[in-house]
């Protein structure tokens, strides 16, 4: 993707490095010292990389979701609905080097500023799709042991990760010891309610939610049945992940 001549202005997040509009609005990435952030023309970070250490989830709430590794014995792979600036799939591959990840995102110009600017995993094992994450989910013929939903627009949340219709496509998408791990956002608390009804209604009400700070609504929905957890190996298994990982995770097993 050409980087334009335009002199980009400092913000609040750094400095403007790149910017392109689509049909949907802007795409910026902004930098400041080792901090590299993604947004979608306007303050409100999508995503971040410290380029000193990749891998290292810098939100909590992407954090949090990694808990789902515990929820399954040795998955084998992850879709990623909505890649934004893929820390997701850089953790995940520093998590567990022989996953299969493939991210789904809406946007061309998001994928082609998450190459360029956010090193995304380069191996065979990892691959991008540029769809709809519903249309996507309608015709895929695989089953998944982690999904991830993580749609957002420069506004907020996309209204359709919510419904009931694309939590069925999710849900019929999982193999049989599989988990979606759905974020939501906690500001509408209406909205929150209906979502989490939608939730529990499509997984037969094995769900499981944890508040994560700033604002966010984990759930993690599950195929089949909430998975015994055995609270000392969870936490034991925390704490050697975050360790790897550089993230507290631990602490978010016990939330």
């Amino acid at each position: 993707m050409p980087r334009s001549r335009y002199r980009y202005p400092v913000s609040d997040l750094g400095e403007l490095i790149f910017r392109v509009a689509d049909e949907q609005g802007e795409v910026h990435v902004y930098q400041d010292a080792r901090l590299r952030y993604l947004t979608f023309g306007n303050q409100v970070e999508q995503s971040c990389v410290d380029l000193d250490r990749p891998a290292r989830l810098q939100h909590v709430y992407t954090q949090a979701m990694l808990l789902a590794l515990l929820l399954v014995d040795g998955p084998r792979d992850a879709l990623l609905l909505g890649l934004g600036g893929g820390s997701l799939a850089r953790a995940l591959r520093a998590a567990d080097r022989g996953i299969w990840i493939r991210g789904i995102e809406q946007r061309a110009a998001v994928i082609d500023a998450a190459r360029a600017y956010f090193r995304l995993p380069d191996d065979r094992r990892f691959d991008v799709v540029c769809s709809d994450a519903a249309d996507f989910l309608a015709v895929d013929s695989g089953y998944h042991d982690l999904i991830f939903a993580d749609l957002y627009l420069a506004t907020g949340m996309y209204p359709q990760q919510a419904s009931a219709e694309f939590l069925q496509l999710c849900r019929g998408r999982l193999t049989a010891r599989g988990v979606l791990v759905v974020n939501l956002w906690a500001s509408d608390y209406p909205a929150h309610r209906e979502a989490s009804a939608a939730l529990h209604g499509v997984f037969d009400g094995e769900v499981l939610q944890t508040h994560v700070q700033g604002g966010n609504i984990l759930a993690f929905a599950f195929a089949e049945t909430v998975p015994a957890i055995e609270r000392v190996g969870l936490f034991e298994a925390a704490q050697t992940l975050g360790l790897r990982l550089e993230i507290p995770l631990q602490r978010h097993a016990r939330n």
